[in-house]
């Protein structure tokens, strides 16, 4: 078993944000997700940031993984989202479906966001044969809900990372 940290999804100034990752950089953590998930207009930490911060946790031998944001309003979003998508170096958690086609085009194995509706086997099993992963179950879903997805034929003998926010 794997420990995840899941991306910040609050409003904090880029010194608190830089502060916390220091500290992420030495806790018992695996994977880190970085990236803004919530609202484009909070961009205090721009990309370069964010892979600064990524390139730092990667040295601590941490597991990167970049998150995109979870609804898409403006082309300026999508053009982030390609930027975040093309970054070549770390893993991208795809919060929308756009950056689950994005990422499936250019053949870019990916996580995908517990932000993706994805609620039974047909629907694992699809997003896997795209490039997932990993597959973040979506919060509001249960134990018994997750072990019935786990026995379907279609997903049980994938190669797939499933993971479990709280």
């Amino acid at each position: 078993m794997k420990y995840a940290l899941g991306p910040i999804l609050y409003y904090w100034p880029k010194a608190k944000v830089e502060a916390f990752y220091e500290q992420a950089a030495d806790s018992s953590a695996d994977i880190i997700y970085l990236g803004e998930t919530v609202c484009a207009k909070r961009r205090e930490l721009k990309l370069k940031d964010w892979l600064h911060i990524a390139h730092q946790l990667k040295k601590a031998g941490k597991e990167v993984c970049l998150s995109t944001m979870t609804l898409l309003e403006t082309q300026s979003d999508l053009f982030m989202l390609r930027r975040y998508c093309d970054n070549l170096g770390f893993t991208v958690e795809a919060n929308d479906l756009a950056a689950v086609e994005h990422l499936s085009k250019h053949q870019v194995p990916f996580v995908t966001g517990a932000a993706i509706n994805c609620y039974n086997g047909e629907t694992v099993a699809l997003l896997h044969n795209l490039g997932m992963k990993r597959w973040v179950m979506p919060v509001e879903l249960s134990r018994d809900w997750l072990a019935t997805i786990r026995r379907s034929e279609l997903v049980k003998n994938l190669p797939l990372e499933i993971e479990v926010r709280m």
